[in-house]
């Protein structure tokens, strides 16, 4: 059984559409809602109307890359409170991931279990004890 993930609202900015289809099914099969986008602008558009529980955004896509969204969408406020994580095919240190604009990242081709495990975390991080 995979993290449930019921009332979380999910955007996903994928440009591949068999990619996005799976990452849609495997979240949505978890009860969350996911909302798309192609490329970086309609993604930031969407940021514009609405808040979502998690972003989940390719580095690799058509026209404006997933740092320029991330940038674009912390300069604009967007992102106040909002965690996103990153999907690339490329290896990034901790250090990149945060420079990009992100919280964390997985590694293409990403297992759609881990996935689901890294929205949930994201969307609903552990309380912290009090010191």
């Amino acid at each position: 059984m995979l993290a449930p993930l019921e009332g979380i609202v999910v955007v996903i900015v994928e440009d591949d559409p068999d990619a996005l289809a799976l990452y849609r099914f495997m979240i949505e099969y978890q009860g969350a809602v996911v909302v798309p986008a192609a490329d970086a602008q309609s993604a930031l558009d969407t940021l514009g109307r609405m808040k979502p529980d998690v972003l989940v955004s390719d580095m690799s896509l058509p026209e404006r890359d997933g740092r320029w969204l991330a940038t674009e969408a912390r300069s604009h406020g967007l992102l106040n409170g909002v965690p996103a994580l990153l999907v690339t095919a490329h290896a990034m240190t901790s250090e990149q991931v945060q420079q990009a604009g992100f919280d964390a990242y997985l590694r293409k081709p990403v297992d759609p279990a881990v996935l689901c495990t890294t929205v949930h975390a994201l969307a609903r991080p552990t309380s912290q004890p009090s010191a």
